[in-house]
């Protein structure tokens, strides 16, 4: 089974024009339409079997509206969808009791959007509760076009926070995007490597080395590594080759490609 760890996807009727305005501000070109339908045609082509979606509140007045359409395209079968929620919402912990009976997996964060530090103690707080509520937390990680001049997940905020909510020896659950930061690797091999953390490979495999990238892979823990497009940004198919041509073994690729994203989902 391969799975998709970062996808995202927009409503038909804001499709095109999320795609053009998020094309804009980054000066990245889409590779595939916005909608539902554009990634599942994707995925058929790639042969991936399932994608997460991770949808991202930029306003706290969103969380109904957004998480509404991530309810009704989890009845898809090759669609897993995050939940969404920001960290200036009130009442989080209601919220996330929402989304744990709502049937979510995990919530998607995104600090740049959300123009918040992920050490601010209202992340802190959505993080904690995840935990206890068994939800998964994937957290955009390093620079994003959002916000040039300042990151809002730092390698070493993830390091405070990842300290704080799960210490060595402790089962992860906290899924830190674009391999922790592509931007900065150096910090991210010095201060991230080895801790109980998910990496996913979104946006960042054409831009590492290949040597470089199989070792993070090995000093990391092939375990702990999703194989990530942020499509619509990426193709899943060149994605998947890239993957192959590290010189890994069958379980580390089997693994990364997606039995360790079907554990985490306990699918």
């Amino acid at each position: 089974m391969i799975i998709d760890a970062h996808t995202h996807i927009f409503p038909e009727k804001i499709a095109q024009k999320s795609i053009q305005t998020l094309e804009q501000l980054g000066g990245e070109t889409a590779v595939i339409g916005g909608t539902v339908q554009d990634l599942i045609c994707s995925m058929k082509k790639s042969g991936v079997d399932k994608s997460i979606v991770l949808p991202v509140l930029t306003k706290p007045e969103q969380f109904s509206k957004i998480n509404q359409f991530a309810v009704g395209i989890n009845k898809l079968p090759e669609i897993i969808s995050f939940a969404g929620i920001h960290p200036h919402c009130e009442n989080i912990n209601k919220l996330l009791d929402i989304i744990a009976e709502m049937g979510f997996k995990g919530v998607k964060l995104h600090p740049d959007y959300q123009n918040t530090d992920i050490t601010d103690e209202r992340y802190i707080e959505i993080l904690y509760g995840c935990k206890k509520r068994g939800l998964i937390a994937t957290i955009h990680a390093g620079l994003d076009p959002a916000s040039p001049n300042h990151i809002h997940c730092t390698p070493q905020m993830s390091y405070d926070v990842v300290n704080e909510l799960t210490p060595k020896g402790s089962k992860p659950f906290i899924v830190l995007a674009h391999l922790g930061g592509a931007d900065c690797l150096n910090d991210v091999e010095r201060l991230l490597v080895g801790l109980p953390v998910f990496f996913d490979t979104s946006f960042v495999l054409e831009k590492t080395e290949p040597a470089r990238m199989r070792e993070i892979i090995r000093s990391h823990g092939y375990k702990n590594i999703l194989f990530a497009t942020d499509s619509p940004w990426r193709d899943a198919k060149q994605y998947i080759e890239i993957i192959k041509s590290l010189s890994l073994n069958d379980i580390e690729l089997n693994a990364i490609l997606g039995n360790n994203c079907a554990e985490l989902l306990c699918i």
